[in-house]
């Protein structure tokens, strides 16, 4: 037999029922979070029932103008109802005799070991300056032309590069074209970094899907994308020519270089060479390139992933860095700039490293290069000696494009979780 309450609360919500005031789903959801233990100052009462026992167990709660709820937990089903106030006694007497059906709600717990807890990654910029020197002193870029296109690369003769605070890039445009008709090697490798240029920008625009990729930019894929841009551009131009390239782009501690061809980059930490990149070479003075005619593509760049640190020193360069200057050399100026901004140490003080500028160490590479590249006498060079192990006769430096970047690893002012 039912008892006096029961009956009580199926009147009220027949009464509710049949006045379509029971609540939507949509209100319902609203209030899912609500704690039975709210407190309020209406003079009505929240019931909540639990099926789990044998005996209907009720809790109680006042609320504040509230719809009735149905609330689940684990695998309980609980449902409210709302009735007077003077019924409220009945309730709290059986919630006494059973506070087990108390419903709780569980405190977060938090897995300081987990992933999400660990140190955050370090996140750098580039500090950078280039320099470099044409062949052909007279030589005009397409960007001198008035009312010329822009481009977001800078060219020094065939050579172009570009420079962010989070990549840099090198291409230099193949010197064999010369004298073939429509040919603009030049022009070509500029086109090449433009691109790569525009392709890295997107990952700062927010609007761009590339910007929630922004940790996961690849060398090699753009330099895939720059290299289609290009080829398009050009057959639609009219224009033939190819060119060799490096790319390198900073990601918090990685330092991604994708490189084709015969231009180079090195990595110096504490005046010393932690990373230096190979030629890629069909045969002699034979580089492989993108371009016209080239069976050369993207993917058969070298690539590389180097772990970086704060105060690290990238040097990039096209051939007319490196064919005239060993290795031993650049590493020589570099110390030596370096040294210009260290204080001596002390017995108790290691020495201590000034901001360098990166300009200057930059400056100090392209005019010895272009010295080199010059002078035929009395003077070896890294082209020379591969000339002559090919059994060719050769003198002195390469005369050539000379392009040279320096980028100085630093930390970024701005949030390490911008992107996130």
């Amino acid at each position: 037999m039912k008892s006096k309450t029961w009956f009580q609360v199926s009147t009220t919500a027949k009464s509710w029922s049949q006045q379509s005031l029971l609540p939507s789903i949509t209100a319902i959801r609203s209030h899912l979070i609500s704690s039975p233990s709210s407190s309020c100052t209406n003079s009505e009462t929240r019931v909540y029932y639990s099926t789990k026992h044998c005996k209907s167990t009720i809790n109680t709660a006042t609320v504040q103008n509230h719809h009735p709820l149905c609330h689940t937990q684990s695998r309980e089903f609980s449902t409210s109802v709302i009735i007077p106030q003077h019924n409220a006694i009945a309730y709290h007497e059986e919630q006494q005799q059973h506070p087990s059906v108390l419903m709780t709600r569980s405190l977060p717990l938090l897995d300081f070991f987990s992933k999400a807890y660990s140190k955050p990654a370090p996140s750098y910029i580039f500090a950078h300056g280039a320099s470099g020197f044409a062949k052909r002193q007279r030589y005009t870029t397409p960007d001198s032309v008035k009312n010329g296109p822009h481009y977001y690369s800078t060219q020094i003769g065939e050579d172009a590069y570009f420079r962010r605070s989070d990549a840099i890039g090198i291409a230099d445009g193949v010197g064999g074209w010369a004298g073939v008709s429509a040919a603009n090697a030049a022009l070509y490798s500029r086109k090449l970094m433009h691109h790569a240029y525009l392709e890295l920008e997107r990952f700062d625009n927010v609007d761009d899907p590339y910007f929630y990729l922004y940790d996961e930019a690849d060398p090699v894929n753009i330099l895939q994308k720059s290299y289609e841009e290009s080829m398009l551009e050009t057959q639609r131009e009219g224009i033939v020519g190819s060119c060799t390239a490096c790319l390198a782009i900073l990601r918090h501690g990685e330092l991604r270089i994708a490189n084709l061809g015969d231009c180079g980059i090195s990595v110096i930490r504490h005046n010393d060479y932690i990373f230096r990149s190979e030629e890629q070479q069909h045969s002699f003075n034979f580089p492989y390139q993108l371009g016209t005619s080239s069976p050369d593509r993207p993917k058969d760049a070298q690539s590389f992933t180097v772990a970086i640190q704060k105060g690290d020193i990238v040097v990039m360069g096209s051939d007319g860095l490196y064919d005239n200057l060993f290795d031993k050399e650049i590493l020589s100026i570099v110390k030596k700039q370096v040294a210009m901004y260290t204080l001596p140490g002390t017995g108790s003080r290691p020495p201590k490293i000034l901001s360098i500028e990166p300009q200057r160490i930059s400056d100090a590479l392209a005019e010895r290069a272009k010295a080199v590249s010059l002078s035929k006498l009395n003077v070896d060079s890294p082209f020379q000696l591969r000339a002559v192990s090919e059994g060719l006769y050769y003198q002195g430096g390469k005369a050539d494009d000379i392009s040279v970047i320096v980028a100085i690893v630093k930390d970024c002012e701005d949030s390490p979780d911008r992107r996130l």
